[in-house]
């Protein structure tokens, strides 16, 4: 708890002392706690303290007694108290300068007035202050409570802080969107909207490193346009859901703004704030799950019910009037991501969270080239169908993919996508462009490997072998070229079959085929002969390494089919 100095200079027995420095050394005193102490200081005084001296030991001695003082102030106490009389009978001037310098209050005693009653007085008041602020905290936490029961929004908690602060208030959620703002934020919200735009900002602030006000961890002050503005962390359960933006400050203003009092009306408010949140996202998580169920039945069904299908995407606010194209985006390496960032209790949490926080960045990416995005996320699988400009197929999807590219780098640059794109793009063409898109993805995965963006265009020689899968002689062959390096694959866990893929898509480079497969030269040599000796082929031999690119890129297929 604390006082100001004026309030405590106004107590029974401190009233009958003298100031003795200008009365503006008083002005910014905060009393946190009453101690006596005599030479020497040492670290004996803390910051905030009110301390009380008869002087023994330097009273006779001025340069002494210049040492005391200068020590008791550089302790960043907020007060010195001296009994006039015994020891010290008039405080040198040129102390008191020098406290006048420091806005430093000392205060002069009269020796009859006893240190244990003032320091019981002092103490007094401060647990009567402590009391007035429990009570005040209970009536904070009662009002925001009534306000959350009686459906108050979080426009409704900025003004509620507003009226307690005098200042602007704006809520935003880990992004710095704008969720509330009281009445009076208009000038704040212009220059928060721009602060964004300079400094790109990122939601994955989690804490506040090298705080430098220790009222509270929560709190940091940034600056902006040159003037102050306090941030104040919304967390549940560790969880950062969004911030308090009180507008700007003076410099001399934030330490009142951070003192004890805003702290505590700040968490509180943050409390009503979480429920907010918690209840809006609530409602989002419904939503959410409505339009994943929607676009996962556009994706994996052919629509049999348009006017069925035109009514449920007007209650989710999709318009399915517009040409889409289908892009399917695979994680390839979620499990590894995850193992470096443990700060999740379980995987499953994880991923939710995550995917929620990828799908977001697509919404966003989409928004950013004005077209519109339906997405889920279905079967470890990213299902998005993205809005195409005057046919413009292609030139939309490069520009997508440019703007995603650049927000996942931000949000996790270690993750890598595989992406299937199809051709076929335009009005109720669901089904097929996900059909389209699905195969792209999985022949590009087989044919280039992970991490690239694959199109159902540049499948045209694959597709041009789906005739082909169930030919009973080519089945035959098949087996016969390719049955035995299968099955080594399955018992032994050794992909020779993509081996020999980078290996046939790389010219039979060997140093280049290594270097992609990250193996030693010799491991791959290694494989190679295995694989000839699995296949009885030679891939010295162009007709035979023809056929097993042909027995593999079948075999691929079937298992599409």
């Amino acid at each position: 708890m604390r006082l100001t100095m004026d309030e405590v200079l106004e107590l029974n027995l401190l009233n009958q002392g003298r100031l003795a420095t200008h009365p503006d050394t008083v002005s910014e005193s905060i009393v946190e706690w009453v101690s006596v102490i005599e030479m020497p200081v040492e670290n004996f005084v803390r910051k905030n303290e009110f301390v009380l001296t008869t002087g023994l030991g330097c009273g006779e001695d001025e340069k002494l007694l210049f040492q005391f003082v200068k020590e008791v102030i550089e302790s960043e106490a907020s007060g010195l108290a001296i009994a006039i009389g015994r020891y010290i009978d008039q405080l040198p001037s040129r102390i008191i300068e020098f406290a006048n310098q420091h806005h430093f209050p000392i205060v002069l005693l009269p020796w009859n007035i006893r240190f244990a009653e003032v320091i019981q007085v002092i103490l007094n008041a401060l647990k009567q202050e402590e009391e007035r602020l429990v009570e005040r905290n209970k009536l904070i936490q009662q009002e925001l409570l009534n306000l959350i029961l009686n459906n108050g929004g979080l426009a409704d908690v900025a003004n509620y802080i507003e009226k307690k602060l005098n200042k602007g208030v704006m809520i935003t959620d880990k992004r710095g969107r704008i969720k509330g703002k009281s009445k009076g934020a208009k000038k704040i919200e212009k220059t928060w909207k721009e602060y964004l735009r300079l400094e790109e900002y990122s939601y994955m602030v989690t804490s506040f490193e090298s705080n430098q006000y220790s009222t509270s961890p929560n709190a940091r002050v940034i600056s902006m346009e040159e003037q102050n503005v306090l941030q104040f962390l919304v967390q549940s359960a560790s969880e950062l859901q969004g911030f308090v933006i009180v507008e700007g400050l003076s410099d001399h203003e934030v330490d009142d703004l951070l003192d004890q009092q805003t702290v505590h009306l700040l968490e509180h408010a943050v409390t009503a704030i979480a429920l907010c949140f918690l209840k809006e996202n609530t409602i989002i998580e419904t939503e959410m799950k409505l339009r994943d169920d929607f676009v996962w039945s556009l994706a994996k069904e052919k629509i049999t019910s348009w006017d069925h299908v035109l009514s449920r995407a007007k209650s989710l606010k999709y318009n399915v009037n517009l040409p889409y194209v289908c892009l399917i985006g695979f994680p390839e390496n979620f499990q590894d991501v995850f193992q470096k960032n443990l700060d999740h209790s379980t995987y499953e949490h994880w991923e939710q969270t995550i995917t929620r926080r990828i799908e977001d960045e697509i919404y966003y990416s989409g928004k950013s080239i004005a077209c519109q995005t339906m997405i889920t996320y279905q079967r470890d699988h990213f299902i998005i169908f993205l809005e195409v400009k005057n046919q413009h197929i292609n030139e939309t999807v490069h520009e997508f993919f440019q703007y995603l590219d650049k927000r996942l780098q931000q949000v996790m640059p270690e993750l890598v996508l595989s992406w299937g794109i199809s051709k076929t793009a335009g009005l109720r063409c669901f089904y097929e462009s996900y059909q389209e898109a699905q195969k792209a993805l999985e022949i590009g995965r087989r044919q280039r490997g992970p991490g690239h963006q694959n199109r159902y265009s540049d499948t045209r020689v694959d597709r041009a072998l789906m005739s082909l899968v169930y030919h009973d002689e080519l089945k035959i062959i098949t087996d016969q070229t390719i049955g035995s390096l299968l099955k080594y694959d399955q018992e032994r866990g050794i992909d020779l079959v993509n081996t020999f893929v980078v290996y046939s898509r790389n010219r039979g480079n060997v140093s280049q085929t290594a270097r992609e497969l990250n193996l030693h030269r010799q491991s791959l040599v290694y494989r190679l002969r295995k694989i000839e000796t699995l296949t009885d082929c030679s891939l010295d031999n162009p007709d035979e390494v023809f056929l097993i690119d042909l027995c593999i890129r079948l075999w691929t297929l079937g298992n599409l089919e």
